[in-house]
């Protein structure tokens, strides 16, 4: 099999794809602009910026290393159709967000919030429209997790809702590594929409980090905690709304 080509003179990029292509133990070389392209060079990675500088047939511009990586290596490959797309989703906040072609982690991200998973999907499904698509959930964080689980039952996904026992890990990424220990374990189907009521612990919860977000300055009501939990509003329009009553906290 051929090697893939590093070519960028962006150091940060450089060196995490470096870090990436020894850690999966790739053939690889590293290019400069200024040299002629190797034989044994299959594909380049490089930065969407510098894209133009390159001539040849096959350029990947994904910014992140994984996705580079994986796409990069279905081209050396021969460009085969992906088969099985698993997409796995550590729910809370900001869900963890991880999508595996054939068992290979293509992209993994956060969402920035429990609503915008389903439309990440819808992207990753228009991407892939021939593909088995299985969407699975961490049953963790109850209330964010039905909260994705009902954008994409709504959407026509199918949807599993996975044990997240033992998929977090210590890392820099643990939601996106949850995410990605998630779609790699099968769970079950529920056969309705779930249920959003938050427990108390996730109101109190939301109470805190509104104390920390406005710098111990206040503590947004049960009611308004209420509403963020359940994605009626944002943390933010719910700081903003107590502002305007300090003195109501209950």
């Amino acid at each position: 099999m051929k090697a893939i080509g590093l070519m960028t003179e962006d150091s940060r990029v450089y060196f995490e794809m470096l870090e990436a292509l020894r850690k999966q133990d790739l053939l690889f070389v590293s290019l400069d602009f200024s040299e002629p392209i190797p034989a044994k060079v299959g594909v380049i990675i490089t930065t969407e910026a510098e894209r133009e500088k390159i001539d040849f047939e096959k350029v990947i511009t994904y910014p992140e290393p994984e996705a580079a990586i994986a796409r990069a290596r279905r081209m050396l490959a021969g460009e085969k159709a992906v088969k099985e797309l698993v997409i796995g989703i550590d729910p809370g906040f900001k869900p963890g967000f991880a999508v595996l072609a054939d068992g290979v982690v293509l992209n993994r991200s956060l969402a920035p919030s429990p609503e915008a998973v389903a439309e990440m999907v819808d992207d990753i499904v228009k991407e892939y429209p021939t593909s088995n698509i299985i969407v699975r959930i961490g049953n963790g964080d109850r209330t964010n997790r039905n909260r994705i689980f009902n954008s994409l039952w709504d959407s026509g996904q199918m949807v599993e809702i996975v044990d997240e026992r033992n998929t977090t890990k210590r890392s820099q990424t643990p939601d996106e590594d949850a995410a990605i220990e998630i779609a790699m374990t099968p769970g079950y189907r529920p056969s309705k929409r779930q249920e959003t009521e938050p427990c108390e612990g996730e109101i109190r919860n939301i109470q805190r980090i509104s104390r920390l977000e406005s710098n111990g300055m206040l503590t947004v009501s049960r009611d308004l905690a209420k509403k963020v939990v359940t994605g009626e509003m944002s943390l933010k329009e719910a700081i903003e709304r107590q502002g305007q009553r300090p003195n109501d906290n209950n």
